[in-house]
C-alpha cells in the first residue's frame, strides 16, 4: 500500500475492507474504472472496495469479492470467495498441491469459511440492509421444530383442522376469542362491504336478525365487531366501557348517574387512565345534506338527521359528564364493588357515524358543491367528529390489511 498525496488528500490504493471492526456506514456505491461494474466506495479513506476480508490470519486471509451490476434503480450483488497467501506478493491466491492418486482426483474447488462465519454473516447482513442493493426475491427462513411442525399440519388442511393445529402448538392459552379474531376479521370486512353496497342484502339481514330498523342492524354489527369501532373511530385502541354492550344508558339507567339519556355506543381508550368516547350511530343511507339548495344554487345545508345526531351526542356527553362531577372517576358495579377502570371526564370524544360519501356522486362524478358544503359543515364542528360509513369501512380495511 503506497500513500499518495494529491490536493491535500491521502489516497489509499488498497481495495480491501476488513469486516471485523470495519465501519460500514462510510460505504457508498460508485462505478468502477471500467464503468461496467459498480463497487462500494469508502468515503473515509477515499478508495474503492472490491475485497471484504472476513478472516485475517498471519499467513492466509479469506476474502469475499463483491461487485454490483446496475439493475433498474438498484444493484444486484455478485460474490466470489478466495484465499489469499500473504507470504507471496507475486502470487497472492493460495495454492494447494494435492497428491495425484484416485482419492484426490475428484476433489472440487472450494473455499472454507468456517473460521470466518461471524464476519461472513456480518457482510451478508450489510448487503441485505443496504438501500439500493437487491437480493434474489426468494425468501428462506430458519424456523424452530415446533414451527415446522405447525407448517406441516396446516399444509392443505381445512379450516377446522387449521384451528385445531394452531391450538395444539400454542397450547390451552389460545382462547376461542383469539381464534375468532384470527379467522373472522376478513370475513366480517367483506360482510361490512356488502351491507354498504347491496340494499337487498342489507334488508334480508335486517329481517334475519329481527331488527326493527336500519340503525338497529348497524348497532348489532358493531356489537359483534367491536374491533372496527375500537380502532376505526380514531385509530387509538378503544374498547367497550366495561364488558357490556356498546349501547348504554349514560344517565339515569345507569352507567353513570343523572336523568335518563341513551348513547348508541360508549367506549373508553386503553391506557392507565381511560378517556371516554360517546358515539351516535345512524345508517349509511341517512342523508348528509338537504336535497334542495339553501337560497343560492350552490349552497347546501346539513340534513336534519345530521344536525340532530350532532346535537344528540353533544347533549348525551354533557349530561353524563355533569352527572359524574369529577375529572378522574373510578368505576363501580351496581352493588358498589369497585373495578379496575379509572376514566377521565375531561372533554370526552364525541363521534357521529352517518351516511355515505357516495351520496355526492352524480353521473359518475362527485358533485363538488354538495361535497364542499358537507366538508365545511363537519370541519366547523370542533367537538364532534363526523365519520361516514364508507370512511369507517376504509379504516377497518386498513386494520385488516395491516
Amino acid at each position: 500500500m503506497k500513500p499518495n498525496f494529491q490536493r491535500g488528500i491521502r489516497v489509499n490504493f488498497s481495495t480491501e475492507f476488513v469486516v471485523e471492526g470495519g465501519d460500514f456506514s462510510t460505504l457508498e456505491v460508485r462505478a468502477g474504472t471500467d464503468g461496467k461494474f459498480h463497487y462500494f466506495y469508502d468515503t473515509k479513506s477515499n478508495r474503492l472496495i472490491k475485497h471484504f476480508v472476513i478472516d485475517d490470519r498471519p499467513r492466509v486471509a479469506t476474502l469475499c469479492n463483491v461487485f454490483l451490476i446496475k439493475k433498474d434503480d438498484g444493484y444486484s450483488p455478485r460474490l466470489k470467495f478466495w484465499k489469499k497467501d500473504k507470504t507471496k506478493a507475486d502470487k497472492p491466491t493460495l495454492e494447494f498441491k494435492l497428491a495425484d492418486n484416485a482419492d484426490t482426483r475428484t476433489i472440487k474447488a472450494l473455499v472454507d469459511t468456517a473460521d470466518a462465519y461471524k464476519n461472513f454473516w456480518t457482510l451478508i447482513d450489510f448487503l441485505q440492509s443496504y438501500k439500493g442493493v437487491e437480493l434474489p426475491p426468494n425468501q428462506f427462513k430458519v424456523v424452530t421444530a415446533q414451527s415446522a411442525q405447525l407448517v406441516e399440519q396446516l399444509r392443505g388442511a381445512d379450516r377446522a383442522s387449521v384451528i385445531e393445529a394452531v391450538r395444539s402448538v400454542l397450547g390451552s392459552s389460545l382462547t376461542q376469542a383469539d381464534i375468532h379474531l384470527m379467522t373472522n376479521r376478513k370475513a366480517q370486512l367483506d360482510y361490512f362491504g356488502r351491507l354498504l353496497a347491496d340494499e337487498s342484502f342489507f334488508e334480508a339481514e335486517r329481517v334475519k336478525y329481527g331488527r326493527d330498523g336500519k340503525e338497529a342492524l348497524w348497532e348489532h354489527f358493531f356489537e359483534e365487531n367491536p374491533w372496527i369501532f375500537g380502532y376505526g373511530l380514531n385509530l387509538i385502541s378503544c374498547r367497550t366501557f366495561d364488558d357490556g354492550k356498546l349501547e348504554r344508558y349514560t344517565t339515569g339507567g345507569d352507567l353513570f348517574r343523572g336523568a335518563a339519556k341513551r348513547s348508541d355506543a360508549v367506549l373508553r381508550s386503553r391506557g392507565f387512565v381511560s378517556s371516554l368516547l360517546f358515539c351516535e350511530i345512524k345508517t349509511h343511507a341517512t342523508p348528509l345534506l338537504e336535497v334542495k339548495a339553501y337560497r343560492e344554487p350552490d349552497v347546501y345545508q346539513a340534513s336534519r338527521e345530521l344536525t340532530g345526531a350532532v346535537s344528540q351526542v353533544q347533549k348525551t356527553a354533557d349530561k353524563a359528564v355533569r352527572g359524574i362531577g369529577h375529572y378522574i372517576e373510578t368505576h363501580t358495579e351496581k352493588d358498589g364493588t369497585p373495578t379496575d377502570i379509572e376514566y377521565s371526564t375531561v372533554r370526552p370524544k364525541q363521534v357521529v357515524v352517518i351516511g355515505d360519501a357516495r351520496q355526492f356522486q352524480q353521473n359518475g362524478r362527485v358533485n363538488g358543491e354538495r361535497f364542499s358544503s358537507f366538508e365545511f359543515y363537519r370541519r366547523g364542528i370542533t367537538d364532534v367528529e363526523i365519520i361516514t360509513f364508507d370512511e369507517l369501512y376504509q379504516r377497518a380495511q386498513f386494520i385488516v390489511q395491516d
